[in-house]
């Protein structure tokens, strides 16, 4: 394992910079899963690392979408095709540039506007900020 996030943190620095590279470390510790719980945090936290290295919006998996991600990244994992994934993270990232993170209070209350924390994708759609279709769809 240690091994394998070794290489693979070498073949990292010949992706670009930026959007590429987080989904790439992303889907790497995703895949490598070095604990036995926690592994898809830890896969957004380091995601998140390079997107803020690079001075770029992080991206938040709302509740809501959880289900999908997961989707995505078990055809990546299955399938070998990344295009869902990438496309996936690149659509939350857009809906998490509409959100103001200076004030938690207020983050978290435009979140619970979009349906960002429900849990049920059968019940709730997640919406943008304005209260449209969010960008899954």
């Amino acid at each position: 394992m240690r091994g394998t996030l070794e290489a693979g943190s070498k073949i990292a620095l010949s992706v670009p910079e930026g959007f590429a590279r987080a989904v790439f470390y992303a889907f790497l510790v995703s895949e490598v899963h070095p604990f036995d719980d926690g592994n898809g945090r830890l896969s957004r936290l380091v995601m998140n690392a390079e997107l803020s290295r690079v001075g770029l919006h992080r991206i938040i998996v709302p509740t809501l979408f959880h289900p999908q991600y997961v989707d995505c990244v078990r055809k990546l994992t299955r399938s070998n095709e990344p295009e869902a994934f990438a496309r996936c993270l690149a659509m939350m990232a857009r809906w998490c540039s509409q959100f103001d993170y200076t004030d938690m209070d207020a983050l978290i209350a435009a979140l619970r506007t979009t349906n960002a924390m429900e849990e049920s994708p059968a019940q709730y759609q997640l919406l943008n900020l304005d209260g449209s279709k969010s960008l899954q769809g």
